[in-house]
């Protein structure tokens, strides 16, 4: 059944797909989606004192962050398997969701365009990861 009401964040996660398979990106801390929309300048000397514009083209992107695990331990994608990902330079499908059905998906394919790498004294080591869309974002439900 469909989350309703208000959304807690913790609910909603980046996934990569893996083989045909949606597999979270494990111990992600937070996780971002942003789709922009550009605007063309079509001013003109008839349009008076205000500019005009024509809708631009759409683009998207993702962001995921997180406390860095080896591989070992990890149950999903991990850090490192992203890591490979950005150094393959291949586009990869992702999805962020909650992963209730009925709820929200978005999906499409993205190129991994920064991963970083954190380590403090006396802190957990963190990674964040970002990626751009590449083509048409999808925008959908889960299903069961």
């Amino acid at each position: 059944m469909a989350t309703t009401g208000l959304v807690n964040g913790t609910l909603i996660a980046l996934y990569k797909d893996v083989a045909g398979t949606p597999t979270k990106v494990a111990n992600a801390t937070s996780s971002d989606f942003e789709l922009t929309r550009d605007t063309i300048d079509a001013t003109n000397k008839d349009g008076g004192a205000y500019k005009e514009f024509l809708v631009g083209l759409a683009g998207w992107t993702m962001n995921a962050e997180g406390i860095f695990e080896e591989d070992g331990g990890v149950t999903g994608v991990s850090a490192k398997d992203l890591l490979d990902d950005v150094i393959n330079g291949a586009p990869i499908t992702v999805v962020m969701t909650s992963n209730v059905s009925g709820d929200l998906k978005l999906s499409g394919s993205a190129i991994i365009t920064s991963f970083s790498w954190n380590a403090p004294v006396n802190d957990v080591a963190t990674f964040s990861v970002a990626l751009q869309g590449t083509g048409t974002l999808t925008v959908g439900t889960v299903t069961p």
